[in-house]
This record gives C-alpha cells, sequence and structure tokens, in this order.
C-alpha cells in the first residue's frame, strides 16, 4: 500500500531511541520529511543521518517538550525548513541520565516533585506540542497528530512503580479523544497508539547499565519472564511493530480514524 506520506512534513518527540526513532525511521522510508527531536542531542541527529542517507530530508531538534519556548522554537524551525507541518507524532516519555532509566518509584514513596516531574513529561508535554502545531494545522485544514499511550493506563494489568505513569498516560487518552473532537471539524484526526510490553528504551538501557543498577537489571528480566507467558503472540513487541500502526495512522489511509486509541500488544488485552 501505497500510504501518499512523500513529502508530507512530521516531527517526532523522543525520537532519538525506541519507538521514536522507529517512528521518525519509517517515516522518512515513506518519503516524508522528519524533525527528529530529543532531549539527547546526539542521539537525534544519529537519527536523522540515517533518514537523511535514505534519501529523505531530516532535520534534528534539541528541545525540551516540557518547556513551551523550546517547543515553539522547534515547530518554528520545522515550518522555517518545509514551508509546512502535517504530521505531530508526540512519543517523548521516558526519563533516564548517564547512568540510565530514572527508576520510578513506589507511589507512597513519591514525592510532589516526582509527579511533576513524571506528568510534565508524558502529558504537558504531549499538550505543549500539540497547542504549538494547531494553528498552523488549523489554516491549512489538515494534519495528523498522534499521541503514544500505554497499555498500563488501560488494562487490568497494575505494574509497581508505575502509578504516576499509568496516570499521565491515561490523561493521553482523554486528551486524544476530546481533542479530537475539537479539531476534527479542522480536518485535523487525532488518535492514540497503546503499545503493550515492548522492549524499548528503559529496557534496553537496563541492560547497558547492568552494573551500575543491576537491581533494576534483574527486575527486567525477571519481568519480561513473567510476562512472556501472558501474552498470545508468545513474544515481547519490537519498536518496528508499533511504529507501522502509528505511520498508517498519520497516512490519508486512516483519513476517517479519529479519537482512537489502539492497542499494540500481541493480544496481551485478550488475557
Amino acid at each position: 500500500m501505497d500510504l501518499q506520506l512523500r513529502g508530507k512534513a512530521a516531527v517526532v518527540t523522543g525520537a532519538g531511541r525506541g519507538i521514536g526513532a522507529a517512528v521518525a525511521l519509517h517515516l522518512g522510508r515513506e518519503g516524508a520529511h522528519v524533525v527528529v527531536n530529543d532531549i539527547d542531542g546526539p542521539a537525534a541527529r544519529g537519527v536523522a543521518a540515517d533518514i537523511t542517507s535514505g534519501g529523505s530530508i531530516s532535520l534534528a531538534v534539541e528541545a525540551d517538550v516540557t518547556k513551551k519556548d523550546q517547543v515553539e522554537n522547534m515547530i518554528s524551525k520545522a515550518l522555517s525548513e518545509f514551508g509546512k507541518l502535517d504530521i505531530l507524532i508526540n512519543n517523548a516519555g521516558i526519563a533516564y541520565d548517564s547512568a540510565g532509566p530514572i527508576t520510578r518509584k513506589l507511589f507512597q514513596e513519591s514525592s510532589f516533585e516526582d509527579w511533576q516531574k513524571e506528568i510534565a513529561l508524558i502529558l504537558y508535554g504531549t499538550m505543549n506540542c500539540a497547542k504549538a502545531v494547531l494553528e498552523h494545522m488549523i489554516k491549512q485544514r489538515y494534519g495528523r497528530i498522534i499521541n503514544i499511550s500505554s497499555d498500563v493506563a488501560k488494562t487490568p494489568l497494575g505494574l509497581k512503580g508505575t502509578s504516576i505513569y499509568s496516570t499521565a498516560k491515561a490523561g493521553i487518552n482523554a486528551l486524544t479523544r476530546s481533542l479530537a473532537t475539537e479539531v476534527a471539524v479542522h480536518g485535523i484526526t487525532v488518535n492514540a497508539v497503546s503499545p503493550g510490553m515492548v522492549r524499548t528504551t528503559r529496557a534496553l538501557l537496563a541492560e547497558q547499565h547492568r552494573e551500575k543498577r543491576s537491581k533494576e537489571y534483574e527486575y527486567y528480566k525477571n519481568f519480561e519472564k513473567s510476562v512472556l507467558g501472558l501474552i498470545p503472540l508468545g513474544r515481547m513487541g519490537e519498536p518496528d511493530d508499533v511504529a507501522k500502526l502509528v505511520v498508517f495512522l498519520a497516512s490519508d489511509a486512516a483519513r476517517w480514524i479519529t479519537g482512537q486509541t489502539f492497542s499494540v500488544n500481541g493480544g496481551l488485552v485478550m488475557m
């Protein structure tokens, strides 16, 4: 199927690694012009270089999606470079430092500052980016916004240490429905993709830094073993499994789909 994305202009946040990188690369392969955003500049530039080497146009922009001025500057750069903006993928949503992923605390051990940090990154970051692109999309009467949620926000499978994370992701699901209703009249669709158990940045960083953070590494290995038996398709997901649905929703093949949250989870939701 030709998704007719050639020449479309897209911004993908948190695209230096994992699902975001996979989405950006797939958009590039479809011929879209892609702004690769990440708070990690070198990682963003690496993905942008891969897109460019494949024959598409790409621009790396280092920006923190929790900062309104940085988001607005990123969108301004995208418009200056491409002359338009058709697609926004709100993917940024993991906190990590030089030693690997930041360990999430149990709710009773968390502070107000912990809540602010995670909700600002996941939910407010998504809202910042959506707000920044809407004026342009409304003027051109066209737009595709895809938010990356998580199945921990909507399934009975509770996981320790995800109280704040799942709350923020549930907010994304609600935002997706409400915003889709508001902007449909302008030819803009808004959908969410909700990954299940995917081997993404957090798991990979836990492996890379297993000596420094041995407890977290042990937790992830044990978690993978325990959850595999619950997935009907019998394997953990990969970033590409999620990216392909995201790219479809960004295309005109999905022009009559809006306000939906789609699980990509190997059938785990059935269990």
